[in-house]
């Protein structure tokens, strides 16, 4: 059987399948260095779908393959050549002269770089830093026990402040205080403080509802970005600590990693945090629905479409949202059922769902912008977490999620123009 004659089964519906593959072998074989050469008449080719790969022979003229697409089929063996197969017959071909030309490679799709990312990326650190202390600038002072020794201790704005420069800056205590005293030369500090403040910034309990309202605050300036958008809940881990594998080959000793569950809720066009909820590995999602719509409305965003995927599927939260005025994208299980029990949202939702899925998948699509958030998040911070008290370990995440919004404003000063404001204007009930 030659590279590209197709099997006598006087069919049209074969003759287009075996069209289509070797149109997929062309693109395959236009990288022949992925094609790795195993022996005589055996090839090792990659997989389209996925980052397999599959092992391919000849027994005469005839090609055979491991993948899925050539075993499955019923007849002689060859019957059905797979795009693989055709893949190797067009680089044998090539490599035999038989071919005037090597496959011509597929052109890669480029991506032009705009000035404002290019200037918001270079003056992102130094432009974070200015930013960081106008949202501290109202952190409230708690009052200090009375009778404690000790000189006065560094104002809890200012310990916030540092403790969020370290975790984005990724480095420990010690090293970050080398960028404590960059910002404090720039007058964005008080005074120098030790290189331990951070640390006991993040073992405070009190922190944490500063950070919480923090975090709020921090996306408040793209609140007019967001007007009349979606947002978008979703949830990811984050795991506490790593144990090398030397202690547990040596001692026998089997632990567990601790992971936190972030629960968040982003605005799909800016992808900035409004609002996040840090809880224990095995914290449900649909649970946490109410209380992220609610943190979206205190925040100061006023959005239209609220998008969740399966997790947050149920009739309480379709109510919840239709009464915050939220037209809500929650896709259906195989076994739900369109009977409300007294959910007209729910009703609706199922009958758009059912009948009119292309509209309902169009609007839903939106909601993979919370997965490129948590994508940014942890290439840019990391998932791990250094602390290793319960609160620290809370409170550096709140970190994690404030830096990056910090870092989301920057571009959008630069790409849109923006004046950023961390003042909470009065909402009208």
């Amino acid at each position: 059987m030659t590279a590209y004659e197709a099997p006598r089964m006087g069919s049209a519906t074969v003759s287009d399948g075996v069209a289509r593959r070797i149109t997929r072998a062309k693109e395959i074989a236009s990288h022949p260095e992925t094609i790795e050469k195993l022996g005589e008449a055996e090839w090792s080719v990659p997989s389209q779908s996925g980052f397999g790969r599959y092992r391919v022979w000849f027994v005469g003229q005839e090609g055979r393959c491991t993948c899925p697409d050539y075993t499955k089929r019923a007849g002689p063996p060859g019957a059905y050549p797979c795009k693989h197969i055709f893949a190797v017959l067009e680089l044998r071909l090539w490599e035999a002269g038989q071919s005037l030309s090597p496959p011509a490679p597929k052109p890669r799709k480029q991506y032009p770089q705009h000035p404002s990312y290019a200037k918001g990326r270079t003056e992102e650190m130094r432009t974070l830093d200015a930013l960081l202390r106008d949202l501290v600038e109202e952190v409230p002072e708690l009052p200090r026990t009375p009778g404690l020794p000790g000189p006065e201790p560094l104002p809890l704005k200012d310990a916030i402040l540092c403790a969020i420069l370290k975790v984005y800056s990724g480095l420990s205590g010690r090293r970050a205080h080398g960028v404590h005293l960059n910002v404090a030369d720039r007058g964005l500090l008080a005074k120098v403080p030790s290189f331990m403040v951070a640390s006991r910034a993040l073992n405070r309990p009190e922190a944490t509802a500063v950070l919480y309202g923090l975090l709020q605050l921090s996306a408040l300036p793209l609140a007019g970005l967001e007007e009349g958008g979606a947002v978008a809940p979703d949830s990811t881990g984050m795991q506490t600590t790593q144990f090398g594998g030397w202690r547990e080959e040596k001692h026998g000793e089997k632990r567990e990693k601790r992971w936190l569950k972030v629960h968040a809720i982003v605005g799909t066009k800016t992808h900035v945090v409004i609002d996040a909820r840090v809880l224990e590995a095995n914290s449900a999602d649909a649970p946490q629905f109410r209380s992220l719509i609610r943190g979206v409305f205190e925040a100061g965003f006023n959005p239209k479409t609220a998008l969740g995927d399966k997790g947050y599927l149920s009739r309480d939260n379709y109510n919840f949202a239709t009464d915050m005025g939220l037209e809500t994208f929650i896709p259906f299980k195989s076994n739900s059922i369109g009977a409300g029990h007294g959910s007209s949202a729910w009703r609706k939702a199922y009958h758009l769902f059912q009948a009119n899925r292309e509209t309902f998948d169009r609007n839903y699509h939106q909601r993979s912008n919370v997965e490129s958030m948590f994508s940014a998040l942890k290439r840019k911070f990391g998932e791990n977490i250094r602390s290793r008290t319960p609160v620290a370990q809370v409170n550096e995440v709140l970190c994690k999620l404030i830096a990056y919004n910090l870092t989301v404003v920057v571009h959008e000063m630069y790409e849109n123009g923006i004046a950023p404001s961390f003042v909470k204007q009065d909402r009208k009930e």
